[in-house]
């Protein structure tokens, strides 16, 4: 997971807290209205109870000012409560369309694509000028709440440029990825629908088995680079149209080792997840593999996925020293690699998606 799929994984899951506190403080809210509207209406009748309301609103800045300019002067006791009633009700509406903006940012955070977007920046400046009713009941809150409210939303709106460039170096680097393929698959004598097939074929089995559907694309993207190691093969051996002598086999089995060090030095979420598939592809579950002879979850599972998408293609395609494998017989390969060459797992998870890994074989065929 990169830093900032983390970071943005970590601001959802706030976010779905803090919308919960604040949809508590919403009905919290509403039940402090309707039983100021209660008390308002029994300081008509009863004495006792706006001499409370007198006594709470002692302290209030607002109820003070309107004290201080003489408004209330004249003014029977009850009317005066009903007044600072009347102060209390404006302060708990206020608090409640306060929470409502804050939980319609919160919902967007913890539902939301992406934590940061410069129309809900745009949004929340705006209604940011609402907390200035605050002002009125506690100016130092007021200010500092709204003060603090345009600075988040210029922070969000920050944030929505920082993920625009991410998101547009992640396309260049697709693009990258994309070229040096169908470069490695002209080179060695394949066609650009092996490239589409493994691609499809991984994406297909790595949503099987539970990835979220951007990191199942991110690896159907990185599978294309599986074989870039393959540049530094000679195509005399690459081509060769007869079976491999020892020292040939042993060159074309560095081509793992190759993609590794050809991607080594390159930056990037995605060229990382290249590096890693070109250079696990090939091994084995049983640790039987090359170049590392990793097993079982010392491979990752992107490397796990990708070494059933290409050995099922590479079976099934005919190359230059054999012909193409029957669809049954390719099948049964790879159900008798369960547990030994493959991953157990990702087997499963072919042999539950066989369906649609025969519709993208059908729909790209060479």
């Amino acid at each position: 997971m990169s830093k900032f799929e983390e970071a943005r994984r970590k601001i959802q899951s706030g976010g779905r807290l803090l919308y919960r506190i604040c949809f508590v403080g919403m009905i919290a809210e509403a039940v402090f209205f309707i039983a100021q509207l209660v008390i308002t209406g029994l300081v008509f009748v009863n004495k006792e109870v706006a001499l409370m309301v007198h006594l709470r609103l002692r302290d209030n800045f607002l109820f003070n000012v309107l004290r201080s300019l003489s408004i209330l002067d004249g003014m029977e006791p009850k009317y005066q409560a009903a007044v600072g009633c009347g102060v209390l009700l404006s302060f708990y509406f206020t608090v409640f369309m306060m929470l409502r903006l804050f939980s319609g940012l919160l919902k967007f955070f913890a539902e939301g694509e992406h934590p940061f977007d410069s129309d809900m920046a745009k949004r929340i400046r705006n209604n940011s000028f609402y907390l200035l009713l605050f002002i009125l009941y506690n100016p130092i809150l007021g200010i500092a709440t709204f003060l603090l409210t345009l600075l988040f939303s210029y922070i969000m709106e920050y944030g929505a440029y920082i993920q625009q460039r991410a998101d547009e170096t992640n396309r260049i680097q697709e693009e990258m990825i994309v070229s040096f393929a169908e470069i490695t698959e002209n080179k060695s004598g394949q066609t650009g629908q092996h490239i589409k097939r493994v691609s499809e074929y991984s994406r297909i089995l790595a949503e099987t088995l539970g990835m979220s559907r951007e990191k199942a694309d991110q690896l159907g993207i990185a599978s294309t680079m599986h074989d870039v190691g393959k540049l530094l093969i000679p195509s005399a051996i690459l081509d060769k149209p007869g079976k491999l002598t020892d020292e040939e086999y042993a060159e074309i089995k560095k081509h793992t080792t190759y993609g590794g060090q050809l991607l080594q030095n390159v930056e990037g979420e995605e060229m990382e997840l290249s590096r890693t598939v070109a250079l696990q592809h090939h091994e084995r579950y049983d640790g039987n593999g090359y170049p590392a002879k990793l097993k079982g979850d010392e491979i990752s599972l992107e490397g796990r996925i990708v070494a059933v998408a290409d050995v099922y293609d590479a079976l099934t395609s005919r190359r230059s020293y054999k012909d193409a494998w029957s669809e049954d017989t390719a099948y049964q390969e790879i159900l008798k690699g369960r547990g030994t060459q493959f991953d157990p797992s990702v087997v499963d998870a072919f042999v539950s998606a066989h369906d649609k890994i025969l519709q993208v074989r059908a729909q790209n065929a060479d």
